[in-house]
Order: C-alpha cells, then sequence, then structure tokens
C-alpha cells in the first residue's frame, strides 16, 4: 500500500526546524513495509527547506506563508496514496501508528479517519488497547492523522480561515455530515508540542486572539451556530465527560 504524508511546515525559528527533523526521523522506524510517500509544503519558511527537501519525496516551497489550509489543500492534490496522512511539524509517532491505522480501515468500510492518543512531548508512549468507532470525536485531534481519499470532502479545507484555527471544526463536521466515521484510538500514540508554531506566530507577528475571533464568526455564518455549540448539539452526552487534550 502506498501513504503520502502531507507535512504543511511554517519553520520560524530554528527550535521549530529541530522538532520537523524529529518529526521525519520517527517515521524511520514505523513498523510496516508500506509504501510512504512523503510531500512537504514549505510555506515560505526561513528554515525548513533543508531539512524538509532533503527527506522529502515531492517538496514544494511557497514564496510566502500561504496558511495551513492552502498548505494542506496543496499536498491533498499531490497525494497518490491509497490513505493520506496529514501531520504537524511538532510531533513524533509510535511505531505502529500505521499497522492501527491498517487494522481500523480494513475493519470498516465507513471508517473515513483514524486518530490517535496524543501525549506531552516528552511523555511516554503507553500504548493502549481501545479503538471507539464514533463517541470520542472531541478527541479527534487534528495534529496527526490518517484519512480515506475518498472521505476528504469537497473543497477539501475551506480556505477562509486565516492562522488561527476553526478550520479543522469546519473539516471535521463535513466529514461526517457525508457519512464517514471518526475513530479514536489509544492503541497508537503521538507526542506533541502543542501549538508551538502558532505560539511562535504570535510572538513575532501577533494578532492571534483577533484571528481566533474571526475564524469563529466565520464559521458560525457557514454552519448558523458557534462550533461549540453545534457540537454540544450533537453530540450532548461527550459534553458531560471531562476532556483532556492530552490524556
Amino acid at each position: 500500500m502506498k501513504v503520502s504524508i502531507i507535512l504543511p511546515a511554517y519553520n520560524l525559528t530554528e527550535e521549530l526546524q529541530e522538532y520537523t527533523r524529529k518529526f521525519i526521523e520517527s517515521l524511520y522506524y514505523t513498523e510496516s513495509d508500506d509504501e510512504l510517500e512523503f510531500i512537504a509544503i514549505d510555506n515560505g519558511s526561513p528554515f525548513g527547506g533543508n531539512v524538509m527537501q532533503e527527506h522529502s519525496t515531492i517538496y514544494v516551497r511557497n514564496y510566502k506563508n500561504m496558511g495551513y489550509c492552502k498548505a494542506v489543500n496543496q499536498g491533498m492534490k499531490l497525494a497518490t496514496g491509497e490513505l493520506v496522512v496529514v501531520a504537524n511539524t511538532d510531533i513524533r509517532v509510535s511505531p505502529n501508528w500505521l499497522v492501527v491505522a491498517k487494522e481500523i480501515f480494513e475493519s470498516d468500510s465507513k471508517v473515513g479517519s483514524v486518530h490517535f492518543k496524543m501525549v506531552d512531548y516528552e511523555a511516554p508512549f503507553n500504548l493502549g488497547n481501545e479503538t471507539w468507532v464514533g463517541g470520542k470525536e472531541r478527541w479527534c485531534h487534528s495534529s496527526f492523522y490518517v484519512i480515506r481519499p475518498e472521505a476528504i470532502p469537497e473543497g477539501q479545507y475551506w480556505e477562509g480561515y486565516t492562522a488561527g484555527g476553526f478550520d479543522d471544526w469546519d473539516f471535521w463536521k463535513r466529514v461526517r455530515d457525508n457519512g464517514w466515521k471518526q475513530v479514536y484510538t489509544n492503541k497508537a500514540v503521538f507526542q506533541h508540542q502543542d501549538s508551538s508554531t502558532a505560539i511562535a506566530m504570535d510572538k513575532i507577528e501577533g494578532g492571534r486572539e483577533e484571528r481566533d475571533k474571526h475564524n469563529r464568526e466565520l464559521y458560525k455564518e457557514r454552519f448558523g451556530d458557534y462550533p461549540e455549540d453545534q457540537f454540544a448539539k450533537e453530540f450532548p452526552e461527550q459534553m458531560t465527560k471531562e476532556w483532556k487534550p492530552f490524556p
């Protein structure tokens, strides 16, 4: 099987470049003989071209930061794999991630995406043995996931959002509305240095709070309600459970 891994990167600092290198290195230990097509979308970062270009199957360098949504969409249009992965730069993955994902996809043809347990960047993987086909949508992070190409909604990521979020709420709502299931599992794990790029951007460029407010209003214009309220109506039982980004 061929698996396309899309890595949109905006490496503003040497530290962010180092995270990118460590993520790529973690893929070398993937417990699978499948072909990995590594698609690096360099969003005009001052750092990153060297490490990404050196290790990628396909390398695209934008002349400026085009934003997360446009970068991911560029990668999706280039992907030729039977499965597609979208990953942040500041993660490291457990070696069994692809074996676990393939087993889940093979078990149910309506599974659209697989999401793994996220832990702090320095925490041990501590693999579990549980999988939830629905019922854990709130835990289905977008920092590292595997999706069937046919489950990617029309238009892919909506490109109207500015850097700052809510694009993932939009994307996954459309995936679910099209009848695809989101699966959460702790059988594979990834370590995440949460929001490192966004934090670096805010230190240099500022304006994150304003971007978040703007994007939240855009989401309401598109779907008629704020994303948190909409999710609570769709999955009320999940809102009663304690949610931790790093369980």
